[in-house]
């Protein structure tokens, strides 16, 4: 009996903590979105409706001066207006120490992450194992083209697993983005 209580009260304890981490994650979401909507209207109107394979690649140095912004490939709709495909991400322009340039008046770039998967195998019992990645591209403003492109690389999936439908890698580290980003703007932290 007392061996029952003590398993029922752990899976408890691990339900509650995946239902806060969860919740924690929509939090951060809802709160990007809103910061989002609020950046420059200027911003906003020259990224309407557009993704960021609708600008052309021209690889250029990066002369930004620090004056950019960090997002992540999104859906935003809004009424009466074109979606935005990007999302401001808080927590990484405030380690990237560029959160001090929103709401974005006089940015000169933006660095836009999307995410994606590579097929690298499949399991003898079905589905695909993929290794996650995430491409980072450099968006400049004034010349609206894409200056550089850095794919930070993800974690190699399981050798097997059990599953049918397949396995995933980890996803990129989040301090390999923030260095790779620093590297190639030529601006690290100063936090």
């Amino acid at each position: 009996m007392k061996k029952a209580v003590i398993i029922g009260f752990v899976f408890a304890i691990i339900a509650i903590s995946v239902v806060f981490f969860f919740f924690l994650q929509a939090k951060e979401v809802k709160e990007n979105r809103t910061l989002t909507k609020q950046l420059s209207p200027a911003l906003l109107e020259q990224l309407q409706g557009k993704h960021i394979s609708d600008f052309p690649y021209a690889p250029a140095p990066i002369q930004w001066e620090g004056k950019y912004l960090e997002a992540d490939y999104d859906v935003i709709f809004e009424e009466n207006h074109p979606p935005l495909y990007f999302s401001y991400n808080k927590k990484r322009n405030e380690k990237l120490n560029t959160a001090r340039f929103f709401p974005g008046n006089d940015i000169k770039g933006m660095v836009w992450l999307t995410n994606g998967y590579k097929l690298v195998g499949r399991y003898r019992g079905g589905g695909n194992a993929t290794q996650p990645y995430s491409v980072l591209s450099y968006l400049d403003l004034a010349q609206k083209t894409i200056l550089a492109q850095d794919t930070i690389w993800g974690g190699m999936p399981p050798r097997t697993t059990n599953s049918h439908s397949g396995a995933n890698g980890k996803a990129p580290k989040e301090e390999e983005i923030i260095k790779a980003i620093q590297s190639r703007t030529g601006i690290s932290n100063v936090n």
